[in-house]
């Protein structure tokens, strides 16, 4: 049985959600393959318990040891030994509450930094560089508090 033709008349009156689904329901569904995903080269990623990832994870000692870790560790000693440095009574929890403001503050500003920089990148592929000039020099007074 073939559908009505689709007019002005009908068009806000079709249900286009029920005709899909009744389209849907009459096909022959044919089955699909699922795709093998792997853990790990010939290691399949459903049913495995108790295996080793740490190869695979960036923040694990072998990953830092193969070159492909993300330096989290070195990143914290360092912090720990500047802490030190400056206030060497301070208690772990003391150093790891710096640590993580200083962490907070360093990715906030960088992520500021890189989004500024494409703003101006943009502006002066697109108006110019008096333009760019213009944006970096209103970025610079809202910092700093002064007035326009």
């Amino acid at each position: 049985m073939k559908p009505d033709p689709l007019t002005n008349d009908n068009l806000m009156t079709t249900d286009f959600a029920q005709a899909e689904k009744k389209r849907a329901l009459q096909s022959k569904r044919r089955p699909h393959r699922t795709k093998a995903v792997l853990l790990a080269p010939s290691i399949p990623a459903h049913g495995v318990w108790m295996t080793d990832v740490s190869a695979m994870d960036r923040r694990s000692v072998r990953a830092q040891l193969a070159g492909r870790g993300d330096f989290r560790v070195t990143w914290w000693k360092l912090n720990c030994l500047i802490h030190g440095w400056f206030k060497p009574r301070s208690s772990l929890e003391q150093r790891m509450y710096a640590f993580h403001a200083r962490h907070h503050a360093l990715t906030i500003a960088r992520m500021e930094l890189i989004n500024d920089y494409w703003c101006i990148y943009k502006l002066v592929t697109q108006q110019g560089f008096i333009a760019g000039l213009r944006y970096a020099a209103r970025k610079e007074q809202q910092a700093t508090g002064e007035q326009p």
